[in-house]
């Protein structure tokens, strides 16, 4: 871990402590290994909130952090990681070792995990009123780690019956939604990945290949172009496989005359990008599908346009479903405007981050917190319009065609900053573009 992420996460865990208050204290767990099948474990992922935390990424580990003292380790924050093991670091990869987490990691103070247990018991009651613990990430270990969590969640009970124990998600969501300086870096380098990535995928989208293809060239891009994982699974759902709001087969053939929806991007050191692009298959969009895409990329432009503080997610969709409403009630296709909500089915948009969706999403206790946007968030934008075959009102000729336009912006006490403003969207650059990959 380089100086710059050190000292982002060591800010990070300062945030906390001012945000928790005196005479309060957090337990986060990181996240174990999973089961797949009999002896193989999926690929090991970090629980977001914990790498928030410490940058820390081995299984089976938790840190404390205090606004005091904590025992007698000297500290305010102590990390417990798994023991150096020869045998199983040579099946399953090095360990640091609590011997190394203070120079690699700038923690102070790391014990072996089993410790963990019975280490509140060393605090006096009275020092501890509120404990924050990270329940919904806690409830799904498995193995030697849920048993050392569930322990020590009976040594607190032990230690004081007394004490207010709350779940993090709601504090640590809060403080992930304003993002540093460090990890705007991080999620525009995700973003930067993921529409250059997208520009070397042009060339395998034609009729006669299939979805998958479409998929392959772009995972392998993230990977060349320097991400370490899909931000998300892959949507690539030709023709009327778009209306699937989270399609995931990718298993069609691409055909003459039907619309591409991509929904795919990487991810950068754990942060996210999140873009959606809708491509004609043949190069050229027909008429039908052309007056769809541009009335959803109107409404695209116009509301990345107002991400400015003091807005909110719901003022955004009201901008959104007005613009599509009345495109679609012009060209024809939609008579009564009051239906539009059919057809745009979901949300404008959402925080991204350390999660695709990202934890304010999730952790709201009132819809001002999640809905009023503030500077140094990032917020996607992606209004969509789907016409599944049978869609109600809607003229045939309009049926399967599916519309989504996805960017990733940052909210500024200025203009807003779209980190994929350069990836290709106007219709006729999209044609040009696809001409020239062909």
């Amino acid at each position: 871990m380089n100086k710059e992420q050190k000292t982002f996460h060591k800010s990070r865990r300062e945030l906390l402590r001012k945000a928790m208050g005196k005479g309060s204290i957090a337990i986060v767990f990181g996240s174990t290994n999973f089961n797949k099948s009999y002896d193989g474990d999926f690929r090991f992922k970090q629980y977001k909130n914990f790498y928030y935390l410490t940058g820390f990424e081995e299984p089976n580990s938790a840190i404390i952090i205090s606004n005091s003292k904590i025992g007698d380790s000297k500290g305010n924050e102590v990390l417990f990681v798994q023991r150096k093991d020869l045998l199983l670091e040579t099946w399953n990869g090095r360990r640091m070792g609590f011997e190394n987490v203070s120079q690699e990691l700038g923690i102070k103070k790391a014990y072996v995990n089993t410790e963990l247990p019975g280490f509140l018991n060393l605090r006096k009651k009275k020092e501890i009123r509120r404990v924050y613990v990270n329940f919904s990430e806690l409830i799904k270990l498995t193995g030697e780690m849920r048993q050392l969590a569930e322990s020590f969640l009976e040594s607190l009970n032990i230690l004081a019956s007394d004490v207010e124990i709350i779940d993090i998600a709601y504090l640590l969501g809060k403080l992930r939604s304003v993002k540093s300086e460090y990890e705007i870096k991080m999620i525009s380098k995700a973003a930067d990945i993921s529409v250059k990535s997208y520009y070397e995928t042009l060339d395998s989208i034609r009729p006669g290949k299939y979805e998958y293809e479409v998929q392959a060239a772009l995972e392998y891009h993230y990977k060349v172009f320097g991400s370490e994982d899909n931000a998300y699974y892959p949507i690539v759902a030709s023709g009327e496989n778009g209306c699937i709001l989270h399609y995931d087969s990718n298993n069609c053939l691409l055909k003459d005359g039907e619309l591409l929806l991509i929904d795919s991007a990487g991810e950068h050191r754990y942060y996210c990008s999140d873009i959606t692009r809708t491509f004609p298959i043949n190069g050229k969009f027909t008429k039908e599908q052309r007056t769809v895409y541009d009335i959803v990329l109107k409404a695209n432009k116009e509301c990345i346009k107002r991400c400015k503080p003091g807005t909110s997610f719901s003022k955004l969709r009201e901008v959104s479903d007005k613009i599509i409403a009345d495109g679609l009630n012009k060209a024809g296709i939609l008579k009564n405007k009051k239906n539009i909500r059919k057809y745009t089915l979901h949300g404008l948009g959402h925080h991204i981050g350390l999660d695709t969706h990202d934890a304010v999403s999730y952790s709201k206790t009132s819809e001002d917190d999640n809905d009023t946007l503030r500077p140094g968030n990032v917020v996607t934008i992606e209004p969509g319009v789907y016409f599944p075959t049978g869609s109600e009102g809607i003229p045939k000729k309009y049926w399967g065609i599916s519309v989504r336009i996805e960017d990733d912006v940052l909210v500024t006490r200025k203009d807003p900053v779209d980190f994929t403003s350069h990836m290709v969207k106007e219709a006729d650059d999209i044609e040009k573009f696809m001409s020239s990959a062909n």
